[in-house]
């Protein structure tokens, strides 16, 4: 899961410091064209390898490079014809290029160094590949009341909002109640189908009270899509 390898990721950083290998946060292009993201391992020392990680599935294995190869060495399932590596000179910064783009290659990416020093793989944060230019199919969206309960101190009314059939895991939940934008939500992780490898979330907006003439609206919009899926619930209109 991201969230173990997020973890070992820090655990690694607490430990090597400044020898982190350091990726972009996000990367964009166009659909169709060349992506590339930056692996900066600050010193030449050993292999560096790269991965992929589709929320919902392990990461996999693109490929490993050093700056004496003449080309890079390929994981299982992985080629030339949509990946390459470059290394500059030094052997400290590494390049992995990902070939007319698609919406299958947005993903977690990182890089990992073995260092000598410590004996060890040493992990990047993940660098997040949006590919822009896209017109998704429609997500559902389905939006539940609270639970009938009478809030307390301790238990607040709570609004449910679940999109499924996602094209992509990375997306952006947005909440509003009768029009005014509120940051008051909270979003899990994306699940993935393994059926249709498609994609769903879950939003929950919670408030001190609720009115049941308001308008309340949640909203998706897919990254690397303009478009935006809404959908609104009034609760006095609730039967």
């Amino acid at each position: 899961r991201s969230s173990d390898l997020a973890s070992a990721v820090l655990l690694w950083a607490s430990y090597v410091g400044a020898q982190t290998p350091v990726m972009p946060p996000t990367v964009q292009v166009k659909m169709k064209e060349s992506a590339t993201l930056n692996c900066d391992v600050g010193i030449k020392d050993y292999v560096v390898s790269f991965y992929k990680q589709i929320p919902g599935d392990a990461p996999k294995l693109i490929l490993y490079h050093f700056h004496s190869y003449g080309s890079p060495n390929y994981g299982v399932g992985m080629s030339s014809a949509h990946y390459t590596a470059a290394v500059n000179s030094q052997g400290t910064q590494y390049q992995l290029i990902v070939k007319d783009a698609e919406t299958a290659d947005v993903a977690h990416y990182y890089c990992a160094k073995w260092y000598a020093s410590v004996n060890g793989w040493v992990f990047s944060q993940s660098s997040k590949l949006i590919v822009t230019g896209v017109k998704y199919p429609e997500p559902s969206i389905m939006l539940f009341s609270p639970q009938p309960e009478e809030p307390t101190a301790n238990v607040q009314p709570t609004l449910t909002c679940h999109i499924s059939n996602l094209t992509v895991a990375f997306g952006t939940v947005n909440w509003m109640v009768d029009g005014k934008a509120t940051q008051n939500a909270v979003t899990s992780e994306p699940s993935r189908d393994p059926t249709d490898k498609t994609f769903s979330i879950s939003s929950y907006l919670t408030l001190p009270t609720v009115n049941q003439n308001s308008l309340y609206t949640c909203q998706v919009q897919q990254a690397g899509s303009d478009s935006v899926t809404a959908h609104n619930l009034k609760l006095s209109e609730c039967a």
